[in-house]
């Protein structure tokens, strides 16, 4: 298996993929700008769900929707995170790796997942990495076919493209033994397409 990684500013809804992972909690219905990097008409059918008490948010909840034409993915996949004042780092890891669970197990190889700044911007380094780390391993522990890639693809914040460095250092050292793998991380002015 062949882990292909990257990092970018872009949202996940203009990104080719399988799938975009989205998380939320329950201020995300508030905020009338685009949700979990899904586009603004998807939110806004996000938001009307929650007026009707079917989309709360609540503590891993998770909601699967079609991707439709106007995303540029298959599927999305929005993960809830409860009450914001109320999430914790490890309560973050754990939706994190819940969700890469269930990517694994709908056999998707390809997707892409918005990392929301959560917490202090002093963590966020963390969080990113962490979060790779917890999504990435259980594909790793289901390794099969030599020939498989599974390509992921982190939207950050743009601030932290510009000082990543550190971010992909501990990547490199947690999967240098592992499994063979690239790490990509996009310009913080580049505006073209992955």
């Amino acid at each position: 298996m062949r882990l292909d990684l990257r990092f970018t500013q872009r949202p996940p809804y203009a990104i080719w993929c399988e799938a975009v992972v989205g998380f939320i909690h329950e201020g995300s219905f508030v905020v009338k700008e685009n949700m979990a990097g899904v586009d603004k008409k998807t939110s806004a059918y996000l938001r009307a769900l929650n007026r009707r008490g079917f989309c709360t948010a609540k503590m891993g909840e998770t909601l699967l929707l079609a991707g439709e034409d106007r995303l540029r993915a298959e599927m999305v996949i929005l993960k809830g995170l409860g009450p914001k004042e109320e999430i914790t780092f490890d309560m973050f890891l754990a939706q994190a790796g819940d969700v890469a669970l269930r990517l694994r197990s709908l056999g998707i190889n390809n997707f892409v997942v918005k990392i929301p700044l959560l917490f202090a911007w002093e963590l966020y380094h963390e969080q990113v990495r962490r979060a790779v780390q917890e999504m990435m391993d259980p594909f790793l522990a289901q390794l099969e076919d030599e020939d498989d890639i599974v390509t992921a693809v982190f939207s950050v914040e743009r601030p932290l493209l510009e000082e990543i460095a550190e971010v992909e250092a501990s990547l490199r050292d947690y999967f240098r033994d592992v499994v063979s793998f690239s790490l990509v991380t996009e310009s913080a002015v580049n505006d073209g397409e992955i």
